[in-house]
């Protein structure tokens, strides 16, 4: 089972979004990597305020092999349209969900460049303004 990329990246729900990852979570941005609970909580609903209308299209799926390392569980992928302002992106969602069905590693890529440095841009001012709890 795969986890919503809209529940993962609803905006304004860190509480909610960090029920969905495990303790040890790493995400990978465009940009940078993260990891820990606390610090993706706060950080993939900043990423829904900036990525809205996230529209999935098409999820590919690997069930994966329960018995082959710890935790690991099913891993897929979410290819989605959305908006960064008035502009549209094209984006995939990479996730690796663990045998309790929580979000243990994932990676977003974007694309067009010119709204992928927008979204960026957005972001650095959103971390800016309220920084990740592990940089206070």
């Amino acid at each position: 089972m795969s986890l919503d990329v809209r529940d993962l990246l609803a905006p304004g729900a860190p509480d909610r979004t960090r029920l969905l990852l495990a303790r040890d979570v790493v995400f990978h941005s465009p940009v940078a990597d993260y990891s820990g609970r606390d610090d993706v909580a706060h950080l993939l609903p900043k990423i829904g305020q900036c990525l809205t209308g996230i529209e999935p299209l098409r999820e590919f799926d690997d069930p994966g092999k329960a018995g082959q390392g710890q935790g690991q569980g099913q891993q897929s992928v979410t290819t989605f349209t959305g908006n960064v302002g008035a502009d549209s992106v094209y984006g995939a969602f990479v996730q690796q969900v663990d045998a309790e069905g929580r979000l243990a590693e994932a990676t977003l890529l974007l694309r067009p460049l010119s709204t992928l440095t927008a979204a960026i841009n957005q972001m650095r001012d959103a971390l800016i303004a309220d920084p990740l709890p592990s940089r206070r």
